[in-house]
């Protein structure tokens, strides 16, 4: 049993592959955090990470699905 947000398994639920089981439940709301220590220097991975977070919960907000 896994948790997994509607855009990552839509293909394998409509192909049969995968099946709903408790369609009902859904898990609460809440946030995605990310912490990391204050430095001047961050490395640009560590922002492309960060960014690259910021956008998808941003998509997925739009679209009214968890990630």
């Amino acid at each position: 049993m896994s948790v997994l947000p509607d855009y990552a398994v839509a293909e394998d639920l409509a192909a049969g592959r995968l099946v709903q089981v408790l369609p009902e439940w859904a898990l609460p709301s809440g946030g995605i955090h990310a912490v990391f220590p204050t430095a001047r220097f961050r490395p640009a991975k560590v922002r492309a990470f960060v960014d690259l977070l910021q956008e998808t919960a941003a998509g997925a907000a739009r679209l009214g699905r968890l990630i």
